[in-house]
């Protein structure tokens, strides 16, 4: 089997590209977050196989020369292949099967690992969603999910899905959560996000330091940070709550089968909400329908009374 490249070979076609190696920009036209897409190079994660099609699209190279890079046996004449658009690229393999059918199979067998290893992941990703019922949400939606979030009020008991714990010799004590990168990106599109904390929670400024700290530390600047409003509730409460003013249109185009999911609980401004009660073995999101969200609201501001003038 050959060796998958895809990380050095995505780093590789960003830096050469039109874009000069602007991953932010990159991940906009591929319609992922600066994060995911540090991921990918890193591979630390794998992109979906519509991930893939999208980025051989993006760069105009075949699906193959992504995955694996560069061959020059293609087609069994030690030649360089000239490379285009992934639909040329089939359409050139199916000249040569009479040429060289062995070649083609093997190209065929690539291509059929990879739908095989995306089948068996989603597959995986299904068996686990499989306890969450209409109205739910798991870890994997959430995050979805805010990635399409414009403005997001976050009522939280911590701060563990952002400030995750490691070693004490570790500066500061706690690393970044998959959250605090979708917010990041967002701050960084200038997105605002308000958190009210549980007045429970111990010593409220350390924590606030520690999460703006990690910002900082996504490549975001204090400029970023005015969007990033955190304010200590003046009751105490037993449950998380999150509601974002949506990019609906954004999770339309990009997140199809997500949106078609969400639409009866998206409100008529384009609101959404869903709250995480505590102990929860399924560790589960509970969406709220539209007349929960307005007291939802109305909760919040007797929590957190918006800054007069504000």
């Amino acid at each position: 089997m050959r060796e998958v490249r895809l990380p050095a070979m995505l780093k590789q076609l960003i830096d050469d590209s039109e874009s000069h190696g602007n991953r932010r920009r990159v991940g906009e036209q591929l319609g992922v977050t600066p994060a995911a897409l540090s991921q990918y190079i890193n591979g630390q994660t794998t992109p979906t196989f519509d991930k893939l099609l999208a980025m051989a699209e993006l760069f105009s190279v075949p699906l193959d020369f992504l995955v694996f890079g560069p061959d020059t046996t293609i087609g069994g004449h030690g030649g360089a292949v000239e490379y285009g658009p992934i639909t040329r690229y089939v359409e050139a393999g199916i000249s040569l099967v009479q040429a060289d059918i062995a070649a083609q199979a093997a190209f065929v067998a690539k291509v059929g690992e990879i739908l095989a290893s995306q089948i068996d992941a989603a597959a995986k990703v299904a068996s686990k969603r499989a306890s969450t019922l209409n109205g739910m949400l798991d870890k994997e939606q959430a995050l979805e999910l805010e990635r399409y979030s414009e403005e997001s009020t976050i009522v939280t008991l911590d701060l563990t899905d952002d400030l995750v714990p490691v070693d004490s010799d570790v500066e500061q004590g706690v690393t970044a959560g998959n959250f605090l990168a979708v917010t990041a990106a967002n701050l960084s599109l200038g997105r605002p996000y308000h958190y009210v904390l549980s007045p429970d929670i111990e010593d409220h400024a350390t924590v606030i330091h520690q999460y703006r700290t990690l910002l900082l530390g996504e490549n975001l600047t204090e400029t970023d940070l005015r969007h990033c409003r955190f304010d200590v509730a003046q009751d105490s409460f037993y449950v998380g709550c999150c509601l974002f003013r949506l990019d609906v249109d954004g999770m339309r185009r990009h997140s199809p089968v997500l949106h078609r999911y969400l639409t009866p609980f998206i409100t008529s401004d384009k609101r959404l909400g869903y709250v995480e009660p505590p102990g929860s073995p399924l560790h589960a999101y509970f969406l709220l329908d539209p007349e929960r969200i307005e007291t939802a609201v109305r909760v919040l501001h007797r929590l957190a009374p918006p800054a007069t003038g504000s």
